[in-house]
């Protein structure tokens, strides 16, 4: 929003462009205000009055535009996005706010806040069919992606009771990473040891696996690539990968794509069969 000096400037600044006003008191058109006239001319007050009385009907409509909004945030449901926003937001061991969706942390530094703000990684998809919302979560140690402590669970599941709009069904997913297999066949320049191969070779695998967005999509054909920018790699021959959710027996053989139920992966049994790649 403007300030009273800029709203004057810019009357100032048309007043010096019209040339019949330039005619009338003899300056050129587009000279400099202050050149001609002082702080205590009645021209420059006069327009420092109007500019008080334009700034003051500027922040009347500041002030309205923000009370429409937060109204029509009240009364409209929220997007999903709002609930992956607010999800980041939740605060372990803290209450909220009475009557708000906010938490009070002005006597908090902000690495105290950032300390409570247990959730590092979360989605929001609506199912419209089931008329579901799969709210996805997951923290972090020592900077790799874990399952949240069972009681911050709980404390979560609290949050989003409280904080969501009536009649919203929300499933909370908080599990430990999908386990990830997979077989492939590396043709290596045989001028290159293979144990060497194989190690930068299993490096990008797991590379691949644990950089890959927060509930984002494994595809078999994004791996090969990975493979194949590995020195001494000449070809990466796909024979399988599996996946397996945590807590279930069933073993999913993935067909060119995945989401993993937890949202991430840890790697499991990397196989990889080492053949030299002679010329032909």
């Amino acid at each position: 929003m403007r300030t009273i000096d800029q709203i004057k400037e810019s009357i100032a600044a048309d007043f010096m462009n019209n040339e019949a006003v330039a005619d009338l008191f003899g300056f050129p058109a587009g000279d400099n205000f202050a050149a001609h006239f002082s702080k205590v001319s009645v021209v420059n007050l006069l327009f420092y009055v109007f500019a008080s009385a334009a700034w003051v009907v500027e922040r009347l409509f500041e002030t309205h535009r923000a009370e429409i909004e937060a109204r029509i945030g009240e009364i409209i449901p929220h997007r999903a996005k709002w609930y992956k926003s607010k999800v980041l937001e939740f605060m372990q061991d803290r209450t909220l706010m009475p009557d708000t969706d906010r938490y009070d942390t002005s006597g908090m530094t902000q690495e105290e806040v950032d300390a409570a703000r247990v959730v590092k990684y979360v989605t929001a998809d609506e199912n419209r069919n089931a008329s579901l919302l799969t709210v996805k979560v997951a923290g972090e140690k020592d900077g790799v992606r874990c399952c949240l402590d069972p009681e911050v669970e709980m404390q979560l599941a609290a949050y989003l009771a409280e904080i969501k709009d009536a009649g919203v069904r929300i499933n909370l997913v908080n599990r430990e990473a999908d386990t990830f297999n997979c077989s492939i066949d590396i043709y290596y320049n045989p001028m290159l040891l293979p144990e060497n191969v194989r190690r930068d070779c299993e490096a990008a695998i797991r590379s691949y696996i644990a950089n890959l967005p927060f509930n984002g999509e494994y595809t078999n054909m994004a791996l090969i690539d990975a493979l194949q920018a590995v020195e001494g790699v000449r070809i990466a021959e796909f024979r399988q990968a599996t996946a397996s959710a945590s807590g279930m027996t069933a073993v999913t053989a993935i067909d060119a794509r995945h989401v993993p139920a937890a949202g991430y992966f840890r790697a499991g049994q990397i196989t990889l069969t080492m053949k030299a790649h002679e010329q032909v």
